[in-house]
């Protein structure tokens, strides 16, 4: 298994199993790259892919259940900077560290069914052609998408990002992403965080106080602008299978209206997450005490749970 997901116990038939996926994938993955060009086998084409099962309950909107796959077909081929993105590409916009929450990760739409097959299709028919490129001198990541979501949506997406190291225990990240679609027409998202290391408690291995600011704004037949602020505290634990993570703080959220922004939801929530079974399995889950008051909703519980593969 040429990735670092393997253990010393992986060794049973879904183990075999995935690696032939995973050799699947690579395979089609290097077939792509050839018709471009000579490939150079010292940087093979690869490719990977996550599946997931989101499950979703509160007491006013009941349960629901959405599967959501992301590959990615990386063609060292085209300069080095050239993907094929497949699947529900919203998983793009959420962002990578576990703290960074909003209330809709933890809420399904209001109305929504139990599961919606038709819908969950449609959100995992995406494909993209992705150029990336990281500027050294400036320290920014660039990626532009060029593909179509839902079946019938062309789109254009940019995203850059920059951290910075303001000191040995105090960094930041900055992400602008900006989509535009046929269909969707205008999305564009703000991200801006700061985190601070902490010495670690005991059993962890590390500990960071963060606190992560998002603006979103979309325009489809009107225009919408929302904010968004979560004040955590993030923890990594050590374990046999790999690192396990727990995050929990406040999460505070409402819309912008002639310029003057209204508190809509708040409250505490937690997020935990860890692999199980296999390196390459993962479970996660989150409890959340949030309310809406434009849905004249008190705080009440949330639960979110996701089951990953790796592949």
């Amino acid at each position: 298994m040429p990735d670092h997901y393997r253990g010393a116990a992986d060794d049973g038939w879904v183990d075999h199993r995935r690696i032939g996926v995973k050799n699947w994938l690579n395979g089609t993955a290097a077939k792509i790259d050839d018709w471009f060009g000579e490939p150079d086998a010292n940087k093979p084409a690869t490719a990977s892919l996550r599946f997931m099962v989101d499950s979703r309950y509160n007491r006013y909107d009941g349960e629901s259940v959405k599967p959501r796959i992301r590959g990615r077909l990386r063609l060292p081929t085209l300069e080095n900077r050239l993907s094929v993105m497949i699947g529900d590409d919203d998983l793009d916009d959420e962002s990578q560290n576990l703290g960074d929450r909003t209330e809709s990760m933890s809420e399904t739409p209001k109305d929504a069914p139990r599961f919606d097959r038709r819908q969950a299709r449609k959100d995992n028919a995406s494909l993209a052609l992705r150029w990336s490129r990281a500027r050294e001198s400036l320290g920014v990541e660039t990626d532009v998408d060029l593909g179509v979501r839902s079946t019938s949506d062309v789109y254009l997406r940019l995203r850059a990002e920059r951290h910075w190291r303001l000191s040995q225990d105090v960094s930041t990240h900055f992400e602008q992403i900006y989509r535009y679609g046929i269909k969707s027409e205008h999305y564009l998202r703000t991200n801006f965080s700061v985190s601070q290391a902490r010495t670690p408690w005991f059993g962890t291995d590390s500990r960071q106080i963060v606190n992560h600011s998002h603006l979103e704004y979309t325009h489809q037949d009107s225009e919408n602008l929302h904010w968004g602020n979560s004040l955590y505290q993030h923890h990594n634990f050590g374990g046999a299978l790999g690192d396990r993570t727990l995050s929990y703080g406040l999460h505070a959220s409402g819309d912008i209206e002639n310029g003057s922004p209204s508190l809509n939801t708040y409250g505490p929530y937690a997020v935990y997450r860890q692999p199980v079974w296999r390196r390459w399995l993962f479970a996660q889950g989150e409890l959340s005490y949030y309310n809406q008051k434009t849905l004249d909703r008190d705080h009440h519980l949330g639960a979110f749970v996701r089951l990953e593969a790796i592949f």
